[in-house]
């Protein structure tokens, strides 16, 4: 009897251990911040942050990477405390430099750069560490204005920090700066922007935790000296404002007397609540390493820029102070408005709100497609607005009406450009979204005329697009940005079936995808056409979209482009668990491509944004769990799932049979649960009732 109770304990105490360390496991144990920061792989970094900080400490490159830092680089400039992760050209960012310095008295000189030891490099959510070739310990946090350096340094009379304050991935303006009699240093940096167009004016207040330091300067660069005991810690509180001097100084001081310890814990917590939204259930640790690293990617940004008292600086260069909870900043929609924004929507709809409320503050200060020369922090650029705000009020995402912009979009209307046919079809998705803002507005005879423009693509459609000639595999030809006619084809995202009536119907239309994909013309790398996997949907082969984003986002593929044609095509998986987790010239474009990952993996992905409705597809996981809020949820079950098992046999929502491969958004924020019964054959009379 005392053997039994005893084998009774024994697996009663290990089975509860088993619980209390999946308990432990946590979604940000998932996170790598060094998936996709090698070379041209993704563009990202390992910044400390917070979601959607200002402040992203990280070291800097030597030579630099896109977003500073590349993990094949072995030496370091330093650390600097603005980014924006995962965009082109030259990045952005890369203001207020810091390089710590060990010298000896026989040699003065501080060097450029110091070479790091990759082995002892860690970074996890909102932490990065290194140790130096000089034996300094680097350690970085952040909250959301204020940036948290540690360095630790070994014992020496000549130790000390160079803060650089003109430092810069697209270069420096200028710099203005005082050192106050209590040894903070504080000012003004104006940077160019992104591609070097426009620029922005940061503000921010600066002091170092070391008792004897002899802060001096020259130039824009800032010598901080002291001596240090072996194993002593310097600490740098670097603060933004978008506002001015006294706000940066203000948001110091808001940070005064909290230790390292516990912003970096506070940290964590802020990404372990944000990732915590959505559930999945994966025996897979390599799938919840690339699902969460991905969560993790798109929401670096937009930036959350108020201050403490609501206080922000516009595109215009005005103060204003914001009415919502936080004012955002920082697009790039152009990139965004496919995959990431409407993700943002489905999983954080209170953000999403302020975030439309400051587009629709953007419009009100003068919005460019671009940067303006008076932005107030990092950005990229603005196009299809006016698509994101159609897709934001029908899901009633807004809490302002369309009425109070309504002149500035039709400003915006009047200025689209249709000079190029990649332009045009844009252009024309632009224009039928504002007519069905006009629409919903009232202004009928408005919505009357766009919807007559948008439906005007037809014409170059039949005349470029139609037929495939020699010229439609040229990256760039007829003056296409970064894509081919093969490309853009597809890009009427509100008009498929006009389309598919062009080609002579939706059977020749689904011809004409699987030569598409058949010869390897389709661009995972790149924006233009990352929505057509998913136009088996409108045909009669739903089937075909859940074969093609199973390969996609679990096999090697024959890659062809990134933002060029390869000499040679890339043979590879396109999404690995790695530093070149990208194939090569693939940017994660501000997290368009990882959201374009978490929709995909998950079994849905919005096909046309204005439209509140999602594609399904094949899920990668037995269960996802989305935490829709007010007490509910929305599950997304997949029966039998397995790298055999990707075909949807057959699919129920709330227990009631689904026979459509489409899913609306209320659909999911109402709650509920959709399941799928998956096979290792297709089904293809599945999903062909109410086609999109």
């Amino acid at each position: 009897m005392k053997l039994i109770l005893l084998v009774i304990s024994l697996l009663f105490a290990a089975c509860n251990s088993q619980t209390n360390q999946q308990e432990s496991i946590k979604k940000s144990d998932f996170v790598d911040p060094f998936m996709c920061t090698s070379g041209e792989h993704g563009h990202t970094d390992p910044a400390a942050a917070v979601p959607f900080g200002m402040v992203k400490p990280a070291p800097d490159s030597d030579p630099l990477g896109y977003s500073g830092y590349d993990f094949s680089a072995r030496r370091v400039l330093g650390f600097s405390n603005t980014r924006f992760s995962g965009v082109g050209c030259q990045g952005v960012g890369g203001n207020l430099r810091v390089l710590p310095f060990v010298l000896t008295k026989s040699s003065q000189k501080i060097p450029i750069s110091l070479k790091l030891d990759k082995s002892s490099e860690i970074a996890s959510a909102g932490y990065y560490s290194v140790a130096l070739e000089n034996n300094v310990h680097v350690e970085l946090t952040a909250t959301r204005q204020v940036a948290f350096h540690k360095y630790t340094f070994p014992k020496s009379e000549y130790a000390g920090l160079v803060i650089d304050l003109a430092s810069g991935f697209v270069g420096n303006n200028y710099e203005k700066h005082k050192i106050g009699e209590n040894g903070i240093i504080s000012g003004v940096i104006s940077s160019p922007g992104i591609c070097d167009k426009g620029n922005y004016t940061i503000y921010f207040a600066l002091k170092v935790d070391k008792e004897g330091a002899k802060i001096t300067s020259e130039g824009s660069k800032i010598k901080i000296e002291f001596s240090t005991l072996n194993s002593q810690e310097a600490i740098v509180h670097c603060a933004l404002s978008v506002v001015s001097v006294q706000n940066a100084q203000a948001n110091l001081k808001a940070q005064n007397n909290v230790s390292f310890a516990s912003v970096k814990e506070d940290a964590a917590d802020e990404w372990e609540k944000i990732l915590s939204v959505v559930d999945i259930k994966t025996p897979d640790k390599v799938l919840k390493r690339k699902f969460y690293t991905s969560l993790y990617h798109v929401t670096q940004t937009p930036f959350i820029i108020q201050d403490q008292g609501g206080e922000y600086r516009g595109s215009d260069g005005k103060r204003y102070k914001t009415k919502q909870k936080n004012y955002f900043f920082g697009w790039s929609v152009w990139d965004t408005f496919r995959t990431k924004l409407p993700l943002l929507s489905l999983l954080y709809p209170e953000y999403y709100k302020d975030m439309m409320s400051s587009l629709g503050e953007l419009y009100k200060q003068g919005k460019v497609n671009w940067s303006t020369p008076t932005e107030p922090f990092l950005t990229v650029r603005t196009e299809h607005s006016v698509t994101i705000l159609l897709d934001a009020l029908r899901k009633n995402l807004l809490n302002y009406s369309l009425e109070d912009i309504y002149p500035q979009m039709q400003v915006e209307m009047k200025n689209l450009s249709f000079k190029t046919p990649d332009k045009i079809l844009e252009s024309s998705y632009d224009l039928w979204s504002m007519a069905e803002i006009a629409k919903n507005l009232g202004h009928i005879d408005d919505a009357k005329t766009y919807l007559s423009k948008a439906y005007e693509y037809k014409k170059v459609w039949n005349r470029k697009f139609k037929v495939m000639g020699k010229d439609a595999d040229i990256m760039g030809g007829a003056g296409l940005y970064q894509g081919t006619l093969w490309q853009y084809r597809w890009f009427v995202p509100f008009d498929i079936r006009g389309i598919q009536k062009m080609l002579g119907g939706k059977h020749v239309f689904e011809k004409q995808l699987d030569y598409f994909f058949a010869n390897h013309l389709f661009n995972v790398g790149n924006e233009p056409d990352i929505q057509v996997p998913f136009l088996y949907v409108y045909t009669d082969a739903p089937w075909k979209t859940q074969k093609l984003v199973h390969q996609i986002l679990t096999e090697p593929t024959i890659n062809r482009y990134g933002s060029r044609k390869f000499k040679k095509p890339i043979v590879r998986e396109v999404f690995l668990d790695s530093p070149k987790g990208y194939i090569a010239d693939m940017d994660d474009d501000a997290g368009a491509m990882a959201g374009w990952y978490v929709f995909a993996s998950m079994g849905i992905f919005p096909v046309c944004p204005g439209k509140p409705v999602f594609a399904l597809c094949s899920p990668l996981y037995e269960k996802t769990t989305i935490d829709v809020g007010a007490g509910k949820t929305f599950v997304i079950q997949a029966d039998g799932v397995s790298n055999k098992n990707f075909y949807i046999q057959s699919a129920t929502l709330n227990g009631k049979k689904l026979e459509r491969a489409w899913i609306k958004y209320d659909e999911i924020v109402s709650g509920g649960k959709l399941i799928f019964k998956m096979g290792a054959s297709p089904n293809k009379k599945w999903g062909l009732k109410e086609q999109l």
